[in-house]
């Protein structure tokens, strides 16, 4: 077994689940958003669907507010 410090397996997990295109300033937002209400990409489908509506949902601009 290798022994590793927190932060090389801080970084190695940020490094494995950055998302292909990076960290665009939305992405990190939404990763943001996800985390204060304790969501997990593994709770979102693969398609896609449910991240556009949790994005609706935490966007106080959204049709959904008007």
């Amino acid at each position: 077994m290798t022994k590793t410090t927190l932060n090389k397996l801080i970084k190695k997990i940020n490094k494995e689940n950055t998302p292909p295109e990076g960290w665009t300033p939305e992405a990190k937002q939404g990763a943001k958003d996800a985390a204060a209400i304790g969501l997990s990409l593994n709770d979102l489908d693969d398609s896609g669907d449910m991240a556009e509506e949790l994005a609706d949902i935490m966007n106080p601009e959204s049709n959904l507010y008007k």
